[in-house]
């Protein structure tokens, strides 16, 4: 599956890409859009605002992949977040420009209070990424057409950044959805390291099954 880095004009697409991948999904549908059948563009709407939010910050990467045919549209995209360093690559430096983004209108299916509840847990395991993990790759986000799931998208995406960090000999770790452990489990990401709801007072806990943290230190040399 072609790769290649995300542009400012590949966000809209990749944030209705999100929309329709986790509809049903727990946290990103019923939790945080109780009301999306109501209001079908919510979910895009805040997928559209966390891409952009990440969108400055030089620590991530935004990749697509591409379906290679002759409409070559895009299929499914990553978010890959380097922690431990603020830098970027210099490959990266085009897409890292400021971007002046238009108003977005109110996200009417979100619940007005667990709307941050994703970006509050992180407060509760921010531990994961400390002593020997502080320098690492994460795979935030990977998102793929439904219509296009099978293919390869996914795997060709996280090879992307299985390279990068075999190249700089870091850990990489993920966040797994509900039914995608062996996915990951396949790629090397064999080490677990507890659950996105863990930690006093995390406002996710016991409101999904999934997010199961898993690293992945079978490339490192010994």
């Amino acid at each position: 599956m072609p790769v290649r880095f995300a542009t400012k004009d590949d966000v809209g697409t990749m944030a209705r890409i999100s929309s329709e991948a986790f509809w049903d999904d727990e946290l990103f549908g019923e939790v945080i859009h109780p009301y999306r059948d109501q209001h079908p563009d919510g979910p895009r709407l805040y997928w559209l605002a966390l891409i952009r939010k990440g969108w400055q910050d030089p620590a991530n990467t935004f990749l697509v992949s591409t379906t290679g045919d002759e409409k070559n549209k895009v299929a499914a995209w990553a978010q890959w977040t380097r922690k431990g360093r603020k830098e970027t690559a210099a490959d990266e430096d085009s897409m890292r420009k400021q971007v002046e983004w238009p108003a977005l209108p109110p996200n009417e299916a979100a619940h007005p209070e667990r709307i941050t509840y994703l970006e509050r847990s992180y407060d509760h395991i921010s531990h994961q990424w400390t002593g020997a993990r502080e320098q690492a790759y994460d795979i935030a986000i990977l998102a793929t057409l439904p219509s296009h799931q099978g293919e390869g998208h996914g795997k060709a995406l996280m090879q992307w950044g299985i390279q990068r960090a075999t190249s700089e000999q870091v850990p990489i770790s993920v966040i797994s959805a509900l039914g995608k452990d062996g996915f990951y489990n396949k790629l090397g990401f064999t080490i677990p390291a507890g659950n996105a709801q863990d930690g006093e007072g995390n406002p996710l806990a016991g409101l999904v099954e999934g997010g199961n943290i898993w690293w992945k230190e079978d490339h490192l040399k010994a």
